[in-house]
């Protein structure tokens, strides 16, 4: 019986929540349209001195990742009785807190990456543009959390008016940013992964092993760039849930402390935030100057690399280069 109701309950919870999300754009929100909106500028404007065509590709993208928040709201449900079973595993707040953020990591992240992978991977030409399709999503992920969460802060009256504030600047500028570090990081990995060939056989001619990869290889007979590439995915998905974990766990115990009556605890722990967001810029602007980012790959498909090679050698494609 589920089975037959499953269908239509997918597509009612679907059509509810492209609703929800185009409910939002209405006149009870356009304050907090207006506070969500300036930070998501000035994140565009600063990432687009790094990307300096497709802008209207990139609006694009921007608007697109408004939808990755749909997932979220089809399957809200099972997130929360997930982290229902969570919280009844562990009566530490402080386990319970970290668990869920583990949980809610991973599904945002797969969220927005899925976004990227179905409308942003046709126009990739390098690394780099992986990575900064990745953080202009979040970025359009980030904006409509940030309109929902503003619009519910602003409506709880348990809240003193000058936390109020607080939370919606550390919002605007922390918050946003953990979507952005977190999804260019996995960005990252995903165009590592997406041009998964001509990177591996750069990083072999450069004298790299890669003995995981080889050795599973030749036991399964799976390709070397499909393996490589399933790595970096999964390498990618793990540290930016991880981020994601980080942080939430910081906020929820913020809250935790807001809660009981705490705003001292409270702000600590936006406070500890800071140099892990700081931390996540670094990283994030060193992966977007790196020069091998930039380059143009191809050759995505074709014979293995490790089967073109020799075992111990790895011997160039390029007949120019294997001149001696």
């Amino acid at each position: 019986m589920s089975e037959i109701n499953l269908a239509p309950d997918f597509i009612d919870r679907t059509i509810d929540s492209f609703h929800r999300v185009f409910s939002i754009f209405d006149v009870e929100h356009l304050p907090f349209i207006a506070l969500a909106v300036f930070p998501a500028l000035i994140w565009l404007f600063i990432f687009y001195r790094f990307h300096r065509q497709n802008k209207l590709l990139t609006t694009a993208m921007f608007l697109v990742g408004m939808l990755a928040v749909i997932p979220i709201f089809i399957f809200q449900h099972e997130i929360i009785r997930i982290e229902g079973i969570l919280e009844s595993l562990s009566s530490s707040i402080f386990l319970t807190i970290l668990l869920t953020g583990i949980w809610v990591g991973f599904y945002e992240e797969i969220s927005k990456n899925w976004v990227v992978r179905h409308f942003g991977k046709n126009f990739f030409k390098s690394i780099d543009d992986a990575i900064l399709f990745s953080i202009v999503v979040a970025l359009g992920f980030a904006f409509i959390e940030n309109i929902l969460y503003f619009h519910s802060i602003w409506n709880n009256a348990e809240i003193d008016a000058s936390m109020r504030y607080f939370y919606v600047l550390f919002r605007s500028l922390g918050s946003m940013f953990l979507h952005i570090f977190a999804s260019g990081i996995f960005g990252y990995y995903y165009g590592v992964a997406f041009f998964a060939k001509p990177v591996l056989r750069d990083k072999l001619a450069s004298g790299k092993k890669f003995l995981f990869t080889r050795a599973i290889h030749r036991i399964i007979h799976l390709k070397s760039e499909t393996i490589f590439r399933d790595e970096k995915i999964f390498e990618g998905l793990m540290i930016a849930a991880g981020l994601h974990a980080t942080f939430d766990f910081l906020m929820g115990m913020s809250q935790h402390s807001t809660d009981g009556g705490s705003e001292t605890g409270a702000k600590i722990f936006l406070l500890l935030a800071v140099p892990f967001l700081v931390g996540g810029y670094f990283w994030l602007t060193a992966l977007l100057r790196k020069k091998e980012d930039h380059k143009i790959l191809g050759e995505l498909d074709g014979p293995d690399i490790l089967d073109e090679c020799d075992p111990k050698i790895v011997a160039p494609r390029n007949a120019a280069d294997a001149k001696i």
